[in-house]
């Protein structure tokens, strides 16, 4: 799998953890690391027996957002193009995908984590879109923090930049749960996704991918994904072993 240097991808037994490595820097984005992040969402999927992606960084913080060095460069639209690709794809990863917080999350990282499906962060965590104290706007993540907080939440935050706290996140929803130990945090919680079928939570996460169609064509397509999933041996699997009380073989 394709990678940069800061940016360590580990394989585990069902799952893949990606570690931004760039701890004297504040794991701050750099074009590499984002397009290395970028092959590694999309190309999990291809990974026979995995359950989920898990995404952290080393060192005292998350990520303190895009490496500003870059940023002074000369812009072009590919930039910004690249940085859309690259939260696009962890949104549409067919797999769960697990930000882990500690420390810092800034800028380009708020875009991470929104775009992830559960947000796990530390008591200590701070977070926040500085971007319009730099004189920018977080325009690429926009969509995903409107999703994930509401158009009100998301423009109060986007207008002020104030950074703010795991308490304030966690009540406002960007946060999935808090925990001093983020490692047995995320081991409850990928027990709790191993108990349901693989094939299921792919569809479910393709589902309820944002789409422009009418209201019927929506029915229409979510009645197809009902009638596949019951009609696949991992449905019937399911049921069985729900009949016959035990575990599920997946």
């Amino acid at each position: 799998m394709p990678s940069a240097p800061e940016v360590r991808i580990e394989s585990h037994d069902d799952f893949l953890r990606l570690l931004l490595n760039r701890p004297e820097k504040g794991n701050a984005l750099t074009p590499e690391m984002m397009g290395a992040l970028t092959a590694a969402f999309a190309g999990a999927a291809d990974h026979v027996g995995l359950r989920a992606v898990i995404l952290q960084g080393t060192g005292r913080q998350f990520c303190t957002g895009a490496d500003l060095t870059w940023m002074a460069s000369p812009p072009t639209v590919e930039q910004g193009e690249a940085l859309a690709e690259l939260f696009r794809t962890i949104a549409v990863c067919p797999l769960p995908t697990l930000a882990l917080v500690q420390g810092g999350c800034y800028g380009g990282a708020m875009g991470l984590v929104a775009a992830c499906d559960f947000v796990l962060a530390t008591p200590d965590a701070e977070f926040g879109f500085s971007e319009v104290r730099l004189g920018l706007a977080p325009a690429v993540i926009s969509p995903w923090a409107v999703q994930r907080l509401g158009v009100a939440r998301t423009r109060e935050l986007f207008l002020t930049g104030e950074r703010f706290s795991t308490q304030q996140a966690l009540d406002m929803g960007l946060l999935s749960s808090v925990s001093e130990d983020l490692e047995t945090a995320v081991e409850v919680l990928l027990d709790a996704l191993r108990s349901g079928g693989p094939q299921a939570q792919r569809a479910i996460k393709e589902m309820l991918l944002t789409r422009d169609e009418t209201i019927e064509e929506r029915d229409a397509r979510l009645a197809r994904v009902i009638t596949a999933l019951r009609d696949s041996d991992e449905a019937q699997e399911g049921v069985a072993a729900f009949l016959e009380k035990r575990k599920p073989e997946w």
